[in-house]
């Protein structure tokens, strides 16, 4: 219920995550959030989705940000797939500051992939006070792409709709949020409210579960490298692991 400062904004994108850095009551998972649902079918329609905040070993004020999803490859199969960006505050525009004209909340998030240079800025608009749920304003655009893409993001610690927001002003408060973004509840993809049109999950249904539970996420956090060293990191353990 406090105001937002620099900590608590850092403090709710790190969500439920296992860390040091987490708020006092978080859940202590491998992730910092879990998407329940989104309002672009591009962006937001892979299931599965894990996102890992966690600060930055060399720049204090700066997060790193590793998404983790579920894809189908061409050929048909399920795999795991791992992003990485970093996650440095960004001052807005001056009439959507705080009231002590702040902009606690507000970052720019970087990667560099597969020679792709993205750029997007994400907002936090609401978060609960017992950080059981988040709403998530994006934009952003991939330069070499020709890409643009906005949204926004409901999430929780497990990926299930809030179970204090079925009605009412849990209800009522994720509902102004997504208003703010310019979206109603109907346009989001993913999940509705539990018992109205469109509540059953996209995101994480049953088949989804027991497949996560054969083939464990690949959670552990990426840290002060970029994405493409991580990647070579794995391949090398994959060969070595394959040579005893």
């Amino acid at each position: 219920g406090r105001p937002v400062d620099a900590e608590a904004a850092r403090q709710i994108w790190i969500g439920q995550l296992d860390h040091p850095a987490a708020h006092p009551e978080a859940a202590r998972k491998p992730w910092s959030w879990r998407v329940v649902c989104g309002a672009n079918p591009a962006y937001d329609a892979f299931p599965a989705q894990h996102q890992i905040f966690y600060p930055s070993e060399t720049a204090p004020a700066a997060l790193w940000y590793d998404p983790v999803f579920k894809v189908e490859t061409v050929d048909g199969r399920q795999i795991w797939t791992k992003r990485h960006y970093r996650c440095t505050p960004r001052q807005v525009a001056e009439d959507l500051r705080l009231a002590d004209g702040s902009s606690h909340g507000a970052w720019t998030l970087t990667t560099l992939d597969n020679g792709i240079l993205s750029k997007e800025f994400w907002t936090t608009v609401d978060a609960a006070d017992d950080l059981s749920w988040i709403v998530l304003h994006y934009s952003g655009a991939a330069a070499r792409a020709g890409q643009s893409y906005q949204g926004a993001l409901l999430c929780s610690a497990d990926g299930e709709w809030p179970s204090g927001c079925h009605e009412g002003e849990g209800f009522a408060r994720i509902e102004r949020a997504f208003r703010i973004c310019g979206l109603e509840l109907w346009e989001l993809y993913g999940h509705g409210p539990p018992g109205k049109p469109g509540g059953k999950s996209f995101m994480w249904t049953p088949e989804h579960a027991a497949w996560a539970e054969e083939n464990p996420p690949p959670l552990d956090l990426i840290g002060d490298i970029n994405v493409q060293t991580w990647r070579q990191r794995q391949r090398e353990k994959a060969a070595a692991a394959n040579t005893h």
